[in-house]
């Protein structure tokens, strides 16, 4: 738990502009054109670097409680339903043993990120209000807490508007991204010379060189008989990385979005399903996937640098790898 919250940190220091930049973006009035770089450009020269990193401390604060419990709790839970080849096999047969271990890890990623985001949802509330916020000087996050505190329903109840929706996309994150990691990771990891048929790569691998073969600290189970040098591992970790990046940037966008404007708009919206439809008639479809780009910047190196960090604290923990 410790090992992913840490990690999880790091990450968030590195793209809190991006996230930033996004949460501007997505409130941007309907017509308005408005691109990644030219609103990061606009709240650096109107707000200077501190604008950017509106709300760091709630960002910060959920990291080390939201994605500590959603990464630190998704191993132990896999793991609690036997994910092994033979496991898999032994289910439903042969055949379906690939859809039996993705729905394994897809189930350990939504209950996992389930957990978590009900617990910490106050934290991603004051990290979104920060960040849609314009004001100058820029606010401490005390000004924040006792806002939110003072509003109808208080000192407790306001600080969970919006757990349906953050909830809804943890689940969504949570699968998304820890499935896509696994996967991509295993199959990039595939020997063809392995006895095990669940080990060798698929016969599209063969004919794309790059997408099997990588060694990783278990190279031993994958049939290599050498140790991989460590830009290997590194380079392994950044081709799953970028792979689970775009994945849950895709599969999120959509909530992303309701959950910025039920969150930057209190009592607005008497939940997350009237906030999507909002979206939708405002915006139009595209309205789901607005600043995209800028969760992508921020999806893409967050899972980067989190891996990265994450497997190299494991590793140096005498951890195996995810």
């Amino acid at each position: 738990l410790g090992l992913a919250g840490v990690s999880c940190a790091a990450a968030q220091s590195v793209v809190q502009p991006s996230e930033t930049t996004m949460v501007r973006q997505q409130l941007v009035k309907y017509g308005e054109r408005t691109t990644f770089l030219g609103t990061m450009g606009r709240i650096y020269k109107a707000e200077g670097a501190r604008g950017l990193y509106r709300g760091i401390e709630a960002a910060l604060l959920r990291e080390m409680s939201y994605s500590t419990l959603r990464f630190g709790l998704y191993e132990p839970l896999r793991d609690a339903m036997n994910d092994t080849p033979a496991a898999n096999v032994g289910l439903l047969g042969e055949q379906w043993a690939p859809v039996v271990r993705i729905a394994k890890r897809a189930f350990a990623g939504c209950a996992a990120g389930g957990i978590a985001s009900a617990i910490a949802s106050p934290t991603d509330l004051l990290k979104v209000r920060a960040q849609s916020d314009t004001a100058l000087p820029v606010p401490g996050l005390m000004t924040y807490v006792r806002r939110i505190a003072g509003q109808p329903g208080g000192p407790i109840m306001p600080f969970y508007e919006g757990v349906s929706a953050t909830i809804s996309r943890a689940v969504v994150l949570g699968a998304t991204k820890m499935v896509t990691y696994n996967e991509v990771k295993d199959a990039l990891k595939r020997n063809p010379d392995h006895p095990d048929p669940s080990k060798r790569p698929a016969e599209w691998q063969l004919y794309v060189p790059g997408s099997y073969g990588w060694r990783d600290g278990d190279w031993r189970a994958m049939g290599h008989e050498a140790a991989p040098h460590e830009a290997e591992k590194l380079t392994l970790v950044f081709l799953t990385s970028v792979a689970a990046g775009l994945a849950i940037t895709i599969t999120t966008s959509p909530i992303t979005n309701a959950r910025t404007h039920i969150m930057a708009h209190p009592g607005r919206f008497s939940g997350f399903p009237s906030a999507l439809i909002h979206v939708g008639r405002e915006y139009g479809f595209r309205g789901y996937f607005r600043g995209f780009a800028a969760q992508w910047a921020r999806f893409g190196p967050y899972a980067l640098v989190q891996f990265i960090c994450w497997e190299k604290l494991r590793s140096v923990a005498g951890l195996p790898g995810i």
